[in-house]
């Protein structure tokens, strides 16, 4: 068993175990970067439980305790290489080593490969399925901080154009939380975009959201991420890139698909909804090009 495995099996036994268990194993999936580094008894401090539920979950998922728990964890984070540091040094040995061109090519068909592989069946029955919750929403909250943002950025950027009940969450101010905090509903739905290395600020939102009855849709690289347990629906990206950053061009074109689905399913007339606001914004003068 490896980590996902573990998270997996935690995931589909969820509701079988007793309540303390529950909480403990809740807290281990929305926060697994901290089991590698906590002792027993400060994880089972901040899950609100007595270590031993730590020991009992361990071996009601075929462990001999937590201290293996806690070793697939480590032998996850020792399988990676996440420090952005070491991976601009790789970066660097590798364009002197095949030079620019070849640089470009692999970043290119890493992307190519992203693409094809987030079109699993199981995504795009994911996809359909959050549309359908999109189409339905009272309002819908674009969430996405650091590189995530310009995700939700684009989703509400182009949703705009046709809808009128899609709002981006601002991170850099408190304009945004404050619309969380005092107008949302469970008819409500976020879309939400959150990949490595996962934003502690973007989870407190969304897990505020959960808590709320808002019915969450996440972009995101692991079925065991901090926002997949929290989500409705969660649409399974990778972003791992040649350069020392992650890419986020295959979560870029889900949003676009998931736009371009809302609107060629929109009961409302999409075409009309589209020309007016061309129309206001040729109005302000905001296009350089008239097209």
């Amino acid at each position: 068993m490896d980590r996902d495995g573990l998270c997996s099996a935690l995931q589909q036994q969820f509701e079988s175990f007793p309540k303390q268990e529950r909480a403990a194993a809740a807290f281990i999936l929305n926060n697994p970067h901290e089991v590698a580094v906590m002792s027993m008894r400060d994880l089972a401090r901040l899950a609100n439980v007595p270590p031993s539920t730590m020991t009992r979950l361990a071996k009601r998922v075929g462990l001999s305790g937590y201290d293996d728990l806690r070793a697939l964890f480590i032998d996850s984070l020792r399988g990676q290489n996440n420090a952005y540091g070491s991976r601009a040094h790789d970066l660097i040995e590798l364009n002197q080593r095949v030079g620019a061109h070849r640089v470009v090519q692999d970043m290119a068909n890493n992307a190519i490969e992203h693409i094809q592989s987030m079109c699993s069946p199981e995504n795009l029955d994911a996809i359909e399925r959050s549309v359908q919750l999109l189409a339905s929403a009272r309002q819908i909250y674009c969430l996405g901080l650091r590189s995530s943002y310009g995700v939700a950025f684009q989703f509400a950027h182009v949703a705009s154009y046709f809808a009128k009940n899609v709002r981006l969450v601002e991170g850099s101010g408190e304009s945004g939380v404050m619309t969380i905090i005092n107008q949302t509903t469970s008819r409500d739905v976020a879309l939400v975009c959150s990949l490595p290395r996962y934003s502690r600020r973007l989870i407190t939102l969304t897990n505020y959201l959960h808590q709320q009855g808002v019915r969450v849709i996440t972009i995101t690289d692991s079925l065991t991420s901090p926002t997949a347990r929290l989500a409705t629906e969660s649409i399974i990206v990778k972003n791992h890139n040649p350069s020392f950053y992650d890419t986020i061009v295959p979560a870029m074109l889900i949003s676009e698909m998931l736009v371009a689905l809302l609107s060629a399913t929109s009961t409302k007339d999409t075409e009309a909804s589209v020309t007016q606001t061309e129309e206001k914004l040729l109005s302000l003068g905001e296009w350089w090009d008239l097209g």
